[in-house]
């Protein structure tokens, strides 16, 4: 009896082990698995695999509107693409996009293909917006110089094709395509750009301080630091208005430089940018006016002043009749300064293109420059109000602190 019973047991265990062997050879299911991003698809349709047709499949790439992130994208960087069909795309369709370097002759590097990150299908099926991450796994791009690569913007901006490829079955489980497009993108390096931005950056300031300091020598300012010199005035005083123009022009113009190295082509600056970049040309102009108005109403035949050092506290404090104390009017205007730019460049940084400021930032920084400005304008009438009578012939006030 125990030699029957062991038997069955043995029997029973062959048996299911039979039946285990027979159910992990049948597919789990007819499905095809969606890729990882940067890997090839588990089944043998692919961009390496499928032969591209004469024609785009009856699909099309929508053009998207002019824009700073329209044909280019550094690795890792977000890029989406518009796929118009002729006819309705099935929704469980397989979507791919396959990136590879540009060359100019019939050898041509194999795809790597990445996952779609996000997929919208709208108007009924036949229109396919695709965002996809740019791989990081790309093989070195070919030489700039001597290759069969193609690159763009001065030899800084590598190209790469990139195919769309939307895959479904065919009523025996073969593959259909379809749609098939193709597309040319940069593929931008930030470490090129910084390095293109800070040279570009270097050689303007290295070129305005020389100017600056030949400018100053003749008022015996020639000996003065490289940084605050472009913002010094004849009189020997650090000017917050040239300080905020300044800025400004170096931000913008620096991040220009950045995005178009990133881009390989001209970007679109936004209107809000060049309206902050107006508002401080207007009040520098202004305050050079106001300045030379000021200066016109002293009398010309005394000895000329004698030479003052600036300093960096000129930026907040205002003089006026020898006395030193901090204007509001100057920490405001400083302050949102700082606090704009800063925002810019953050953004050009990480998002790699110039960020439109929103309108409330317009207003405010136009508000403390109006205030800075009508500070200005009242603060002689308010010393010449102070000043001794003139019939006393006791010595006028001195000029006060400069823009």
């Amino acid at each position: 009896m125990h030699w029957l019973s062991f038997t069955r047991q043995v029997a029973s265990l062959g048996i299911v082990l039979a039946l285990g062997g027979v159910a992990s050879a049948q597919p789990a299911s007819n499905l095809t698995p969606i890729p990882r991003a940067g890997a090839a698809p588990t089944d043998s349709a692919g961009c390496n695999t499928v032969e591209r047709p004469v024609s785009a499949a009856g699909a099309s790439l929508v053009p998207e509107a002019a824009g700073q992130q329209k044909n280019w994208q550094p690795p890792g960087g977000e890029i989406s693409f518009t796929v118009r069909s002729f006819t309705q795309m099935p929704p469980d369709a397989l979507v791919l996009v396959c990136f590879r370097w540009k060359r100019n002759f019939d050898r041509q590097d194999p795809f790597v293909t990445a996952r779609p990150l996000h997929l919208d299908l709208s108007d009924g099926g036949r229109l396919l917006k695709v965002t996809v991450v740019v791989p990081s796994n790309l093989p070195k791009p070919p030489p700039r110089f001597g290759g069969d690569g193609e690159y763009t913007g001065l030899f800084l901006v590598p190209l790469a094709d990139v195919r769309i490829l939307i895959l479904s079955k065919n009523a025996d489980g073969s593959p259909l395509v379809a749609a098939d497009v193709s597309h040319e993108v940069g593929i931008s390096s930030p470490l090129w750009a910084m390095l293109v931005t800070g040279g570009s950056v270097l050689l303007a300031f290295t070129i305005l301080t020389l100017i600056c300091h030949r400018r100053l020598r003749p008022f015996g300012l020639g000996d003065l630091d490289p940084f605050i010199r472009i913002i010094t005035t004849p009189s020997g005083y650090a000017s917050l208005s040239r300080f905020q123009m300044v800025v400004w022009t170096f931000v913008v113009a620096a991040s220009a430089v950045y995005v178009m190295a990133l881009s390989g082509d001209l970007i679109e600056v936004t209107t809000g940018t060049l309206v902050l970049l107006g508002i401080s040309g207007v009040v520098t102009v202004g305050s050079r006016l106001q300045e030379s108005a000021q200066a016109a109403k002293v009398p010309g035949d005394g000895p000329p002043p004698a030479a003052r050092e600036p300093r960096w506290s000129d930026l907040i404090v205002n003089e006026a009749n020898g006395q030193r104390e901090i204007d509001i009017t100057r920490v405001q205007m400083l302050y949102f300064t700082l606090v704009t730019a800063s925002f810019v460049v953050m953004r050009v940084v990480t998002t790699y293109v110039i960020p439109e400021i929103p309108q409330g930032f317009q207003i405010l920084m136009g508000i403390s420059n109006a205030v800075y400005f009508g500070s200005k304008v009242a603060q002689p009438m308010a010393s010449a109000a102070a000043a001794p009578d003139p019939a006393s012939k006791k010595p006028a006030a001195p000029p006060t602190q400069g823009t």
